[in-house]
Parts: structure tokens; C-alpha cells; sequence
């Protein structure tokens, strides 16, 4: 006889009041592989089921003080009692096998029962399918309360239906959201429920799901109490001609999905389509305009000097003026200039979409014009938002005068792709920059060419440095009334291992650019000072050498400790070094430039206004900033001595700077007339071409040698 197939062994509970009974049992189930426990009456297998919960109970009905049907329904009570939903399976053991006792045995609560005499083997193998029945009966309940659980838990709705579209069962989910009962729906056609429109899709993916055996789906809106729902149903075969269906209420998610639609397309500050959003309109215009044979243009507009404004209003007011930037360029631009109709915007926000201009980042906008049919169309455009741009912005108290440099490229004549179009448009931009800002310019070939000479020349500055590729030219000064060299000037040189000598006025402006014009003026500040104290050692005469300062050098909030560790470090007497700054410099912050000179002037170096009579000093500023000496621009020079204008000019800055008790250099001198002149008005230095070229360290030391023998 087999065992019962399990992890372990049953344990079965007999009651019977007859003692030779209990023992047959005891040993048929032992054949079995059960365990089991002996009642000699009803009272005692009650007080046994009680304290060890038996898998079964073979349960005679005769015995005394209480027979087996009030101990089943004991059993059965106490079940409902606890409320665990578990009944374990009662066999009840009779003599009798008339209706009535069967009747009797199974109002009780039994499960099966026997009757007398037993058939031991069979009683066998009737224990172990009972014990299986009751275990899967068990399983199953189990299921069934997680499946309860896990369907209480999910707000969605369920519904079953065939093959024609009618509901065969509906059972409506918890969601407040749900639209329709279960009584609107069981027994109707979808169509008589769902709008004729939702209910056509859904018979078509439900015939699909039939057909192919896969998951479908269908996306549908409803409105209810003047809310409009997003609802998902999916669709599963269940292979019986008929189809399972989930309906989920979906609108959080597809408020979600717009909420970062929104995002990846709209610039967050703006509210206008961003660069993404610009790229995808430029893919669809340029697929569009080559479909056709139409042209179209792009618009690049940078604002002029956006940078001053954050730095000097702060960034909330920077950001303020870029909103309302794009709101007047949105009132600037035509309907007709424009592509507005960004069918990825359409389904962003339910607001009309503003895909007619793109901020690409910082202060960058660019401009779609489609149908393009003259060049000119599009320089008007931009010729109105460059006027649109000059008009003063009233912005939290300020009001602020900002430009905006424009590059135009056009298609198909400047490219054929988004990237190189939107390149050449950037490209052409920094062109109108270049040439003075608030500026409009077209795209051309060479300004590619142009563009990558700088980016060539930008590179071996960098590298210019450390290859030593860079050196010092010195120029003389001269005492005009002793003729004799009382100074020079550093003056910094490139040679470019493949271009030769690179002009300053190529390079300098771009060190200024890129910032390259620190470290360029550290190194020249270090050289001229080194070789300033070579020649003081060698020649036993000390000339002061002047240096000039950028606007950047100037600013550092660390020049003062520079400019001290660098005469530290050569030992060179700090009157002995001279710095020029310009005008613009010194007037650019006039309170933070009044520090930086008061710091200069602590350490003991000598202090000088280049280029003086180009810039906008006044001269209150001027006797407040205490400088040494003022170099008079060379465009004075140049015109002497018949430029009488120039002259009346020269004479009254010499005359002015000596009111001041201040020195004054003459630059570009290279006539005898101008440097007769200069002495005739009482100028004090001149440097040019007629009193000595820049040159080498070498050519100054016999000059300091020569003074030095005289």
C-alpha cells in the first residue's frame, strides 16, 4: 500500500470507543505512512483535536458521552469559530449504511464515510486520496486568497469578452476614476457602452489578439464630470475564442509623459521650444524644403556683452531680461517668417505652441525662415530684431540697453545637413561680432577659413609658451633734452615654428580672447625684470623697463602679490619696473582700479597711462589715480608738426600732465620735426623708429655701456 507523498508524515486522529477497532486502524494506517493518535470517546478526540490539529480524523458514530456526529459538529464550530477558513476532513466510521445515517453524516460536516465491516486495504487508500483532496482543496484556497488580495489591491478593472464583442463578465476595479458599472456593461455589446469610435478600435485589436494569439492594446480618452480620462485596455486571448481585458486609468502617467515632454523640448526659462526641439523643426523643414526645391535661412542671434549684465545686475535680473527677450522676439518675428508649427510642441502643453524661435542656451536664439525667395527677406528679419533688441528694457528698476550680433546661413547654398547649417549660422555670427556687434551678417566660405586660421593660431599660442616660442624686444626711450636712454619698453614677439614671426596685432588681441593673456603677461613681467637686473649687473647703470598690463592682468585680484614675487624673485629694485595700463582700463571700475593702484604704488613700482588722449579719463579721476607719467598715443604723434590740431593737442596734454606733476613719453616718434617739436612743447621721453627699433636684449646693453664709458 502507498504511502502518502509528502515532506512528511500525516497525522490522523481515530475515535472509537472499541478498542480492537482502534488497534486495526492504528495499523492500517502505519501501512500507510501515517502517524496517529488514539480517542476512546468523543469527549477525549475533541480535547486531542484541540491540542495537536490533526491532517484527519476517522471518527466512529457510536460511542459513549458524546457520539461521532456531535463531535464533527464540534469540530466543524470550532473551525468557524477561528475563522481560518481550513476544514480539516472528518471520515466518519458507521454500522449502519442506510440514507438516513449517510444524510445524517454528512449534515454533521463529514467529508466521506465508511461502513461496517471495513475493508482495510481500500479504508487505505481511501485516507490518502481524502488527505489529497484536502491539500489541494487547501492550495487552492491559498491561491484563491492571493488572488483575492492581489485583485483588491489593483484599482484596475477586468472584463471578459467574446468573440462578437459582447461583455461576458465585467468587474469593475476601485479606482474612483472608473467610468462604467458592472451593470451598465455584463451582456452588452461594446458598442452599446463604449463611444462608436473607441469601440470600433477595440473590436479591431480584439479581432487581432483572436487572430495572432498576442497582447494588444488601446489607448482611448473618456470625460467625466468634466474631467478628461486616459484609459489603457489590454487585450489577452485566452484560448478559448474569447479575450481577457485590463482597463487602467492612465492620465497621471500621461500627465507625466507631457510634464517631461515639456521639458525635453521647452526651454525652462523661456518657455520657448529649446535646442532639441529647434534640431527636430530644422530635421523636418530641411526634409520638407529638398521634398519641394524651397529654400529657408536660419537666424543665430547672440546678445552683445549678455556677460556684463550678470556680472554687474546679477544673474536674476540676466535671467529676467533673457524672458523678456524671447517675449519681444516673439512679437518681432511675422507668422510668415517663421516655422511655428512644431508638431512635437502641438503635444507638449494644451497651449498654442511657440516653436516659431528657440533659445539654444545662455543668449543664444535662433530663427526658422521657410519659403524662402530673396536673401533679402531674411537680412529684413533680422535687420527688425536687431532694431527690436536696441530698444531700452525696463527691468526691475534698471532700465538696460543691450545689441544683438546676427549670422544668417541658408539652405541649400551653405549646407545640406542641420549641423553644418546651424554651424555656419553660429560661424557667421561671431563674424557680425567681430565686426563691431550689433551687426547682421551672411554666412560665406571663407569665413570657415577664417575661423579655422584662428582656431590654428589659438592652438600654437597655446603651446607658444612652454616651446618657447615667445621672446622680448626692447624699445628705447630717451630723454629728449639729454638725448640719453633713461628706459624701454618690453615688447613681447612670436615666432611660430611654421609661420615665422607672428605680428602682435595678430596675437594679442587673441591672448586677450582666450584668457592667454595672463600667463603671457606673467612670463614678459618675469623676463623684462630678469633682464632688467642682468643689465643693471653687467652694465653698472640701471634703466627702468615698462611693461604693459592688460585688462585682465589688471583685474587680478592677485597682481599686487605677482608683480611682488616676481621682483622677489630677480632681485630688480621696484622703481626700476614701470607698468602701463590704458585708459579703459583704469576707467572700467574706477573704485576697484583706485585699490589696485593703491596696492602697486605700496609695493614702490612706477605707474603710467599708455595710448593717454584715446581712452575718456576725466580729470578728476586722473589726479585721483596718481600716476607717474602719461605716453601720448602715437595717432598724435603721426600728424607733426603740420597737423596743427594734433599739435594744439600735444601741447595742451604736456602742458596739463606737468600741471599734474606728472612725466610725459612720446610714441612713433620718427621725424627730426616731431622730436624737434616735442622738445620745443617741453615733452620729457620720446620712443619711435627715429630714436631706436625694438630689438634684442644685446643691442640696449651697448647702448647702457656706451652711457656708462661716457
Amino acid at each position: 500500500m502507498a504511502a502518502l507523498p509528502s515532506s512528511k508524515r500525516g497525522t490522523v486522529l481515530v475515535a472509537d470507543d472499541d478498542p480492537v477497532m482502534r488497534l486495526l486502524m492504528l495499523e492500517m494506517l502505519a501501512q500507510v505512512g501515517l502517524d496517529a493518535i488514539e480517542a476512546e470517546d468523543g469527549e477525549r478526540a475533541l480535547a486531542c483535536f484541540a491540542h495537536i490539529a490533526p491532517d484527519l480524523v476517522l471518527l466512529d458514530v457510536d460511542m459513549p458521552h458524546l457520539d461521532g456526529f456531535a463531535v464533527c459538529r464540534a469540530i466543524r464550530a470550532r473551525e468557524q469559530e477561528h475563522g481560518n477558513g481550513a476544514a480539516v476532513p472528518v471520515i466518519m466510521v458507521t454500522g449502519s449504511d442506510d440514507l438516513a445515517a449517510v444524510t445524517h453524516a454528512y449534515e454533521a460536516g463529514a467529508t466521506d464515510f465508511v461502513s461496517k465491516p471495513i475493508n482495510w486495504p481500500i479504508l487505505g487508500h481511501r485516507v490518502l486520496y481524502v488527505l489529497r483532496a484536502s491539500d489541494a482543496i487547501a492550495r487552492l484556497r491559498i491561491a484563491d486568497a492571493h488572488n483575492r488580495a492581489v485583485l483588491a489591491a489593483i484599482p484596475d478593472t477586468f472584463f471578459r469578452l467574446s468573440r462578437d464583442g459582447y461583455y461576458l463578465d465585467y468587474e469593475q476595479g476601485h479606482d474612483p476614476a472608473a467610468v462604467f458599472t458592472q451593470r451598465e456593461c455584463a451582456g452588452r455589446h461594446v458598442r452599446d457602452v463604449l463611444p462608436h469610435p473607441i469601440a470600433d478600435r477595440l473590436l479591431e485589436q480584439l479581432h487581432g489578439v483572436l487572430a495572432t494569439q498576442t497582447i494588444r492594446s488601446v489607448d482611448y480618452e473618456l470625460q467625466r464630470d468634466e474631467t478628461v480620462h486616459h484609459f489603457e485596455a489590454r487585450l489577452v486571448g485566452t484560448g478559448a475564442g474569447e479575450v481577457l481585458g485590463l482597463v487602467r486609468d492612465i492620465s497621471e502617467r500621461k500627465r507625466t509623459e507631457e510634464q517631461i515632454r515639456r521639458l525635453a523640448y521647452c526651454d525652462s526659462l523661456t518657455g520657448i521650444p529649446n535646442r532639441q526641439a529647434f534640431l527636430e523643426t530644422l530635421e523636418r523643414e530641411l526634409a520638407r524644403s529638398s521634398q519641394h526645391g524651397r529654400k529657408f535661412a536660419i537666424l543665430f542671434m547672440d546678445l552683445d556683452s549678455f556677460k556684463r549684465i550678470n556680472d554687474t545686475l546679477g544673474h536674476n535680473v540676466g535671467d529676467l531680461l533673457l524672458k523678456v527677450v524671447s517675449e519681444r522676439l516673439h512679437d518681432t518675428i511675422r507668422p510668415g517668417d517663421v516655422v511655428a508649427h512644431d508638431a512635437v510642441l502641438d503635444n507638449v502643453a494644451r497651449q498654442p505652441p511657440s516653436g516659431n524661435l528657440a533659445r539654444l542656451g545662455g543668449d543664444e536664439f535662433t530663427i526658422l525662415i521657410p519659403d524662402l525667395d530673396r536673401v533679402e527677406d531674411a537680412l529684413n528679419v533680422a535687420h527688425r530684431v536687431k532694431d527690436a533688441m536696441r530698444r531700452p528694457f525696463h527691468l526691475d528698476g534698471h532700465e538696460i540697453f543691450v545689441t544683438a550680433s546676427i549670422g544668417i546661413s541658408l539652405y541649400p547654398e551653405d549646407g545640406e545637413d542641420c549641423t553644418s547649417l546651424l554651424k555656419y549660422a553660429d560661424t557667421a555670427m561671431y563674424h557680425a561680432k567681430n565686426c563691431g556687434k550689433n551687426n547682421a551678417k551672411l554666412y560665406s566660405s571663407a569665413l570657415t577659413t577664417q575661423i579655422m586660421s584662428h582656431v590654428k593660431l589659438e592652438v600654437g599660442l597655446r603651446r607658444a609658451l612652454q616651446n618657447n616660442e615667445l621672446y622680448l624686444q626692447y624699445q628705447p626711450q630717451i630723454d629728449v633734452r639729454a638725448n640719453r636712454i633713461v628706459g624701454v619698453e618690453a615688447l613681447v614677439r612670436w615666432r611660430h615654428p611654421e609661420h615665422g614671426i607672428i605680428p602682435p596685432n595678430d596675437f594679442i588681441p587673441l591672448a586677450e580672447e582666450t584668457g592667454l593673456i595672463v600667463p603671457i603677461g606673467e612670463w614678459v613681467l618675469r623676463t623684462a625684470c630678469s633682464q632688467a637686473r642682468a643689465w643693471h649687473r653687467e652694465c653698472r647703470h640701471g634703466v627702468r623697463v615698462a611693461v604693459n598690463l592688460s585688462a585682465r592682468q589688471f583685474k587680478d585680484e592677485n597682481l599686487a602679490q605677482t608683480v611682488l614675487s616676481v621682483l622677489n624673485d630677480t632681485g630688480l629694485d621696484p622703481r626700476m619696473l614701470e607698468l602701463e595700463l590704458t585708459e579703459g582700463t583704469l576707467m572700467d571700475d574706477a573704485l576697484a582700479t583706485l585699490a589696485t593702484l593703491e596696492q602697486l604704488r605700496a609695493i614702490g613700482v612706477y605707474l603710467s597711462i599708455d595710448d593717454f588722449g584715446t581712452g575718456y579719463s576725466s580729470m578728476n579721476y586722473l589726479k585721483r589715480f596718481d600716476v607717474r607719467a602719461l605716453k601720448i598715443d602715437k595717432s598724435f604723434i603721426s600728424g607733426l608738426p603740420q597737423d596743427s590740431e594734433n599739435a594744439a593737442i600735444t601741447r595742451a596734454i604736456i602742458a596739463m600732465a606737468h600741471g599734474l606733476k606728472m612725466a610725459v613719453v612720446a610714441e612713433g616718434v620718427e621725424t627730426d620735426e616731431q622730436l624737434a617739436l616735442l622738445e620745443q612743447y617741453g615733452c620729457d621721453v620720446a620712443q619711435g623708429y627715429l630714436l631706436g627699433r625694438p630689438t634684442a636684449e644685446g643691442a640696449i646693453a651697448e647702448m647702457l655701456m656706451a652711457l656708462t664709458e661716457a
